[in-house]
């Protein structure tokens, strides 16, 4: 009774709503912190900062040839009607660069309240990478304390490769280089490389010699204004509102065991 008298005199808008409910669960959990994480976030940061306006952004970026990789394996991304999974992979490549630039771009505006964090530094510098989130956020991410505390999918990861998970040399970064012949490394350099050199990703040397089709020539033209048009009908329609950019979510057990996000994005 008490929450929903809370919630009927106090919530004006979903931003008052979130911060009522997410502090009720956060105060009886006995924690001073709260979390809420979804890939759509990075196409609504404006809109999350105007209701929550002392929120604070992480944007988890991943190497997007894996996000690619992870995603084909999964088999269910499939944001166009017209796509077969065997060609989902430029696709998806084109979705994470459209995503990544969304979040880059809305974070520059708030710079104090917004902070990119590498994928493959959670899986391979942790403490330190933890270390550094620790003060954006002034908030103690002990490693050990949160290894010994983990819970849901921190604590049981769901690997959209859980053949390799068991194993002891387990490694989620780089997994394309071992997994996708040079064509496919090609094809996502060519529609999505200057993304990846801006973000500190190398390109390899198996584009040369490689030649782009007409299709993806047109991939590269069209998805862009498709996905740009996607995101408005979502966010200015009634119908759109009932859609979800969650396809292009991590699985839990893409993420270090101290951790989820973005992105990654």
């Amino acid at each position: 009774m008490e929450l929903t008298a809370n919630v009927v005199e106090n919530c004006r808008s979903g931003g008052d709503f979130l911060r009522i409910i997410m502090g009720e669960i956060a105060r009886k959990q006995q924690v001073n912190r709260w979390a809420f994480y979804t890939p759509d976030t990075v196409v609504r940061v404006e809109t999350v900062k105007k209701e929550i306006p002392e929120a604070l952004f992480v944007h988890i970026i991943r190497d997007g040839r894996d996000i690619a990789l992870s995603l084909r394996k999964l088999g269910d991304f499939n944001p166009f009607p017209w796509s077969r999974r065997s060609r989902s992979m430029e696709e998806t490549a084109l979705y994470w660069e459209w995503m990544v630039q969304k979040g880059r771009r809305h974070g520059r505006k708030i710079p104090n309240d917004y902070l990119e964090i590498r994928y493959e530094d959670l899986v391979e510098d942790v403490r330190r990478t933890l270390k550094g989130l620790s003060e954006f956020l002034d908030h103690d991410l002990d490693y050990d304390r949160v290894q010994t505390a983990a819970l849901g999918t921190i604590s049981k990861p769901n690997s959209s490769f859980r053949e390799e998970a068991a194993d002891a040399g387990f490694n989620a970064v780089q997994r394309w280089k071992r997994r996708l012949s040079q064509d496919q490394v090609a094809s996502l350099e060519w529609q999505v490389g200057k993304t990846l050199e801006a973000l500190g990703y190398a390109r390899t040397a198996s584009v040369h010699g490689w030649k782009p089709t007409v299709r993806d020539k047109w991939l590269r033209a069209f998805y862009p204004l498709f996905l740009e048009s996607k995101i408005w009908v979502k966010m200015n329609t009634p119908l759109g509102r009932f859609s979800s950019l969650a396809k292009l979510e991590l699985t839990a057990g893409e993420f270090p065991q101290s951790d989820s996000s973005s992105t990654g994005s």
